[in-house]
């Protein structure tokens, strides 16, 4: 476990033992609580006497398990949906408890993980240059949220222009490019789950009776932004949907001539077949067997029964 105090004086102090945290939070604008496990989760309550229940319910989908409020608290949780070393997307659970004008949050992984080093340069501003109150603070936490979604809407609609223009150079499909369309839909899907359920939060957020008017207004600013994003998210659905459109398209597009050029061999191959089979058949009273030109004739009209139908399907313009 890690565990990261911020003070009031923006003195910034780190330790892994719980036992050598203060007793008291009036000096503490922050505790960030990172590899955490449920022991130490018991010894977090105990010792501040706040209510971290909801870190046990992040599978479950009412909104009523991702938020709690009570007189002397405030607590809520929500998914982060996160770009894994193999392009894939999956989702860690945050959780912000604010108690006595203090923010304490808990995530199994270090949240600046999840920003690139310029980011977390402005959020490093944007937070020595607060004035720390847990309204602030929070309001702070939110907006890098809401930009970070932006962001990840935004990577996701990069990957979707990038894989169409290289579908759009491809002659032959697989299921190699079926599977990457499935990967950025699914991808899609949880930044579509996670904004919602963020936005959710937020909602219940605008009418605690714990958080200011001004707070409460940048977060209707904020809800605003993220329905923008939200319709974002959408586009790439739409846009993947017009992807699987077109490769569904070029695929049938490639049977359909595959299917053409197999009706031409087997129309072309099926005629003299049929002659030869008659002719195969040796019957008495069959008077081209006697006729001095019989084989010529078989031959020509065997070539005249492949040649037609070729110059038939030309004229059709199947080939």
């Amino acid at each position: 476990m890690t565990i990261e105090l911020l003070y009031n004086n923006k003195k910034t102090v780190k330790t892994n033992n719980i036992d050598e945290l203060p007793r008291d939070l009036n000096d503490l604008a922050a505790i960030q609580i990172t590899d955490f496990t449920r022991n130490d989760i018991s010894s977090i309550e105990n010792l501040y006497a706040i209510d971290a229940s909801i870190l046990n319910n992040n599978e479950d989908i009412e909104i009523s398990s991702h938020y709690l409020e009570k007189d002397n608290q405030l607590a809520l949780s929500f998914s982060l949906p996160y770009y894994t070393s193999q392009k894939k997307i999956e989702e860690e659970f945050l959780c912000i408890i604010i108690k006595n004008d203090t923010l304490i949050s808990f995530m199994k992984i270090d949240f600046d993980q999840f920003f690139s080093e310029n980011q977390n340069r402005q959020h490093s501003e944007k937070l020595s240059s607060s004035t720390f109150s847990a309204n602030t603070l929070l309001l702070l936490v939110l907006e890098i949220i809401s930009d970070y979604f932006a962001d990840l809407t935004e990577l996701i609609a990069k990957n979707i222009k990038a894989t169409y223009a290289h579908i759009q150079q491809q002659n032959n499909f697989s299921e190699q490019e079926i599977n990457e369309i499935i990967k950025l839909k699914f991808n899609n899907l949880i930044i579509k789950e996670a904004l919602n359920e963020f936005r959710r939060i937020m909602h219940l957020l605008r009418k605690s009776r714990q958080l200011t008017a001004a707070t409460v207004n940048s977060i209707s600013s904020e809800l605003n932004d993220l329905s923008v994003i939200n319709e974002y998210i959408q586009n790439n659905f739409e846009r993947l949907d017009d992807l699987k459109d077109y490769v569904s398209s070029r695929i049938d597009l490639e049977q359909n001539r595959i299917f053409k050029i197999l009706t031409i061999v087997t129309m072309c191959i099926s005629l003299p077949t049929l002659i030869a089979g008659i002719y195969g058949m040796n019957f008495i009273n069959m008077p081209e067997l006697q006729w001095k030109y019989g084989y010529i004739y078989a031959i020509l009209l065997l070539l005249a029964s492949f040649t037609i139908p070729l110059i038939w399907f030309k004229r059709k313009k199947w080939f």
